[in-house]
């Protein structure tokens, strides 16, 4: 009983020092915290709620002011929600409609912390997806002809390390289906169906094709989502303003499939006309901007693609650059461009993780990010240090688009140059500068020294959350 009552004080104290219930928009809860989102950021009173007794330590992240309880977090919520109403709970709000007030109060600031929330969110639960897959394909490289060369590429046992590898990236919309959806709390199994629609075999048999098609009348055009992010995580967040629609003015009795149905069939247009073929159409026009730019300023362009190839990955824009690649190396024989600004993004980002492994203190993070990068380095597979690390913590994105950039700024004006077509990652990168001059092995040297230099010293002026992966994977 006593428990409980001191369960009752506490939130009421909790609730009084966050600014009252007037103002709370929602409030959910993870394994260890209270997860407030609040009209007014600023009116919690920090230093008093950290004074209460059976509160750890309180965080403003994602755009949410979170309270640390510990174990005992679920019961005090319980406790929370009983004083604030149900319509709190669960991240449900009891009024639709925003105030004038609560826009007023929506800064820019905390609307990029509920996007870059929404990304940790989605991306950080599949963590050990990208992280065995990674590992698959690192011991095909190593017992593979590339290094050990133990068995050949038709080896079965090759074969099949290398095709669950793959499947954990070329089914990333479906799992970013089922995680995106899992934290906007819509319907898990139709985010999934609608990830499986991006990769099914007919539409990627058009891709192939470029094959024009319509969706009730609307026309389009079949484009390649497989490994993709970005098309599925714009679908899944339309799709739950979508659903919920459908909730709300279904009746009751026909919700069972009317919901689900009526979501799908409003989202197929929405995603394969708009949604999904946005990133192809930013990437072309980015694309065709970085290419100019290279014919007049060779050094600043291979300078974007350092800084910008990271978001190119993130949104699947990257294909567009490399498919230009494929078409003007045969002709031309060589590269200056693009390859090397690969090379820089790839390397940069390699310094920055390695700041991030000094910076971190939690022993389990530690480990992660050497997993992160000896599968980059070794298997040749970046999506874990982008997806496991730069995006869920943020300010490593920003070091390595920075280091990036100025990374391919000296490759530039180094002039080194891609004789091989070679796109893979890793040391096995480094193959595609073979050739050419004994210079041009110095400037690769350099380029790669820089990168890493680079990389580490401006994470180094970044601030690192240690605890953001076990907020978001937990939220």
């Amino acid at each position: 009983m006593s428990k409980k009552k001191n369960y009752e004080e506490l939130s009421q104290q909790i609730i009084k020092k966050i600014g009252g219930k007037d103002n709370v928009v929602s409030v959910t809860h993870c394994m260890t915290r209270l997860r407030f989102n609040l009209k007014d950021m600023s009116a919690p009173d920090s230093a008093g709620i950290k004074q209460l007794d059976g509160v750890v330590g309180v965080a403003n992240s994602g755009g949410q002011y979170q309270i640390v309880i510990g174990p005992a977090v679920a019961d005090v919520y319980e406790v929370v929600v009983k004083h604030l109403g149900a319509g709190m709970a669960e991240g449900v709000v009891e009024n639709d409609a925003e105030t004038e007030s609560d826009l007023q109060n929506t800064s820019k600031k905390r609307i990029i912390d509920r996007i870059f929330d929404y990304l940790a969110g989605s991306l950080t639960p599949l963590i050990p997806i990208l992280l065995t897959a990674s590992l698959f394909k690192t011991l095909a490289a190593i017992i593979g002809p590339s290094l050990l060369n133990l068995v050949s590429t038709k080896s079965d046992l090759y074969k099949v390390f290398t095709f669950v590898g793959d499947a954990g990236f070329y089914f990333l919309p479906i799992f970013v289906g089922y995680t995106a959806a899992k934290k906007l709390k819509i319907s898990i199994p139709i985010g999934m169906m609608l990830g499986a629609v991006l990769v099914h075999p007919t539409l990627i048999s058009m891709a192939a094709k470029t094959t024009h098609f319509t969706v009730y009348g609307l026309p389009t055009t079949a484009m390649n989502y497989s490994s993709t992010v970005l098309p599925i995580l714009l679908s899944i967040w339309v799709m739950s303003y979508v659903e919920r629609a459908f909730r709300r003015f279904s009746p009751s009795t026909l919700q069972v499939f009317l919901v689900p149905f009526g979501t799908m069939a409003v989202m197929l247009p929405v995603s394969l006309v708009v949604l999904a073929p946005l990133g192809g159409y930013l990437g072309q026009y980015l694309s065709d901007g970085i290419i100019a730019l290279g014919k007049v300023a060779g050094p600043l362009a291979v300078a974007v693609i350092g800084a910008l190839f990271t978001f190119m990955v993130l949104s699947g824009m990257h294909v567009v650059l490399l498919s230009f690649l494929f078409v003007t190396f045969p002709a031309a024989g060589s590269d200056s461009l693009i390859l090397p600004g690969i090379l820089a993004a790839s390397w940069a980002g390699t310094g920055v993780a390695m700041a991030c492994w000094y910076k971190f203190k939690n022993r389990k993070n530690k480990e992660l990010t050497i997993g992160y990068i000896v599968t980059w380095f070794l298997g040749g597979v970046g999506e874990p240090l982008l997806y496991g690390l730069s995006v869920p913590y943020k300010t490593p994105l920003v070091a390595g688009a920075i280091a990036g950039g100025i990374t391919g700024l000296v490759a530039g004006f180094l002039n080194l140059t891609a004789y091989v077509l070679n796109t893979s990652n890793g040391i096995y990168g480094i193959a595609a500068f073979i050739g050419g001059s004994s210079w041009n092995y110095i400037a690769l040297g350099i380029t790669i020294l820089v990168a890493l230099i680079a990389g580490f010293a401006t994470m180094m002026f970044f601030k690192l959350d240690e605890g953001q992966v076990e907020k978001n994977a937990n939220n």
